[in-house]
């Protein structure tokens, strides 16, 4: 599968890494090509915070978009039942909890490694990571729209957010 997203060069190397590799995961999960989503996947989990951060912005912003209303919990359950449904048809392992937990994650009511008090996830993060993906590939695919605006979107994001300075 030819990979014709490339990053801007001022991204830093992880962040190119990161956002190379969901494309690469995406785009895989559009095509049902088991290789090379089971790759990106192992590239991705070398970042797992930039990754998990990554892709909490792109569900949230996809979410946004599909349902502009406002996210209802059968809006979720929606979601999750068309991800998990959908990996099925070409056999990719999906772990529904997981699906779950990324979309509960990114709406900001499920649990976040970012607290040192959280209870940790039993859940692996090659799964995560994996579910993640699938997400947005049902996402972008339901809303008939192509992932990587919503990449680089959330990319500059995560960057902005790591030039402001606190108070």
């Amino acid at each position: 599968m030819a990979n014709n997203y490339t990053s801007p060069a001022e991204w830093s190397r992880m962040a190119r890494a990161v956002a190379e590799a969901t494309d690469l995961g995406i785009r895989a999960a559009r095509a049902h090509d088991l290789e090379n989503f089971a790759d990106a996947v192992e590239q991705l989990e070398n970042h797992t915070e930039a990754t998990r951060d990554l892709h909490a912005h792109m569900v949230r912003e996809l979410l946004e978009t599909q349902y502009q209303d406002g996210v209802s919990g059968d809006d979720v359950s929606e979601v999750l039942t068309r991800t998990v449904g959908g990996a099925g048809l070409w056999n990719v392992p999906v772990d529904p909890s997981a699906v779950a937990m990324v979309l509960t994650v990114a709406l900001g009511v499920g649990e976040s490694s970012d607290t040192s008090d959280a209870p940790a996830t039993t859940i692996p993060p090659a799964e995560i990571i994996g579910a993640a993906i699938l997400v947005v590939a049902d996402l972008a695919a339901s809303a008939a729209i192509h992932h990587e605006p919503s990449l680089v979107r959330a990319m500059e994001e995560i960057r902005r957010a790591q030039t402001v300075e606190m108070p």
